[in-house]
């Protein structure tokens, strides 16, 4: 029999399952994302938050085991409005991209910083750290890019545009939309000097990339606030 107990995780999707229990798909540090059945949850008021770090404890023979024990470990977070659609799409990209029961230390730590900065970014800084969280979840599943070079491997040149090509990357062309001083501002890491237009085009970019992975089923969250 498995038996874990109090490992780090985050509750990421939760639905109905039989008369009262509910069938919980966690996040975790170091078994990655599994799924659990937590008997007669429904029937009693949980503290089980989503976008809360917990450690839980879990057991069984099967492939569906049964949640035992849970405890925060993190303080509880209230979004509202924009930012809970950010943490709503944050979680929808995990539960929908990420292999099951395979572990993702990076893309852990990575969301846990990310759900800590949402409430203390302005709205330019979270669309960036956003973009950010995208790349890393991206590069972890193989689908990273170099954003200093182009597909030939030739420096990034800040005064050229790029069209970003699936399977070859970042390929100059006249009439580019992606200009190069965006991909290296990107890949220093300086968001001081990305515009709101510069914004709108790296969400168009990672939209690209995200969706010869995620195939033709859109996301939810997307669909109710991000069709523009």
């Amino acid at each position: 029999m498995t038996k874990i107990e109090l490992t780090p995780a985050f509750l990421i999707h939760r639905r109905m399952y039989q008369d009262s229990s509910l069938l919980l798909d966690f996040f975790t540090r170091n078994y990655g994302k599994i799924r659990l059945v937590a008997r007669g949850a429904r029937s009693n008021k949980t503290s089980l938050q989503m976008f809360q770090r917990l450690n839980i404890s879990f057991k069984g023979r099967s492939e569906l085991k049964n949640l035992t024990n849970w405890e925060s470990s993190d303080q509880p977070r209230r979004f509202l409005g924009n930012d809970l659609v950010l943490a709503i799409y944050t979680n929808e990209l995990l539960s929908r991209l990420l292999p099951e029961a395979e572990k993702h230390q990076k893309v852990f730590d990575g969301y846990w910083h990310y759900l800590i900065m949402i409430n203390e970014q302005s709205d330019a800084e979270k669309e960036y750290s956003l973009r950010l969280f995208e790349n890393l979840l991206l590069e972890e599943l193989g689908y990273g890019l170099e954003f200093n070079k182009d597909s030939t491997g030739s420096p990034i040149d800040s005064e050229l545009e790029y069209q970003f090509q699936e399977h070859e990357g970042f390929v100059a062309k006249v009439d580019g939309n992606i200009p190069g001083e965006v991909l290296l501002v990107v890949n220093d890491d300086d968001n001081d000097r990305l515009s709101v237009g510069h914004l709108a085009i790296l969400k168009k970019l990672n939209r690209k990339r995200l969706r010869s992975i995620l195939g033709e089923r859109p996301l939810k969250s997307r669909e109710l606030f991000f069709a523009n």
